[in-house]
């Protein structure tokens, strides 16, 4: 649904409302909340491969990432697909394509970016350029709560920066990535007499 196509939308909603109120003698009171909708696209999580591996013949090769539900928690919580591109390091990478289960740094069975939808524990492999070591990794989609909703500071990994794109194309950290010093800053001393 593109967003005028809402504006046509509602008059059809309201007709039914009523129609229901007069049946019934109940009015119904409808909320919205339209984070996504209006916003997922607008953003992308740029990540590193960080190592790929096989469980061989008959298995599934994976791409592990420097990311994962630290920044993005939604495959793990309900299965939620994102789109995702393998960007080569290397200019000249030719196109050949492969089928990768993509898993986050996390070390746990949930931190799974690929997963069946609406199946966070199912593993899906998706076809996408052939990745090495070091190659980004991009994943689409996730402009709606994917950092306001992540595992912040699990297994005690920092936040990671974000960056605004504005309309003239130039690049603006609107958040610095923490460094390990300010996962403990807040942290407070026990007395001297607590053993």
């Amino acid at each position: 649904i593109q967003p005028r196509a809402l504006l046509t939308q509602r008059a059809p909603v309201r007709e039914a409302f009523e129609k229901f109120a007069s049946e019934t003698g109940r009015k119904l009171t409808l909320e919205i909340e339209p984070g996504t909708f209006l916003v997922a696209n607008a953003g992308s999580l740029v990540t590193t491969v960080q190592d790929t591996t096989t469980t061989g013949s008959g298995g599934y090769d994976f791409l592990k990432l420097d990311s994962g539900m630290t920044e993005l928690l939604r495959p793990s919580l309900y299965g939620a697909n994102q789109p995702v591109i393998v960007v080569s390091k290397d200019d000249d990478a030719d196109d050949e394509k492969r089928e990768y289960v993509v898993v986050g740094h996390c070390c746990e069975s949930g931190d799974l970016v690929t997963c069946m939808p609406g199946e966070p524990a199912a593993l899906e492999a998706r076809t996408m350029r052939k990745a090495e070591r070091g190659d980004a990794l991009v994943v689409e989609g996730v402009g709606a709560y994917c950092s306001s909703m992540s595992a912040k500071h699990y297994n005690s990994f920092p936040e990671a920066a974000e960056v605004l794109l504005d309309e003239t194309g130039a690049l603006h950290v609107i958040r610095k990535r923490e460094n390990p010093q300010d996962l403990w800053r807040n942290e407070v001393e026990l007395p001297n007499a607590v053993p």
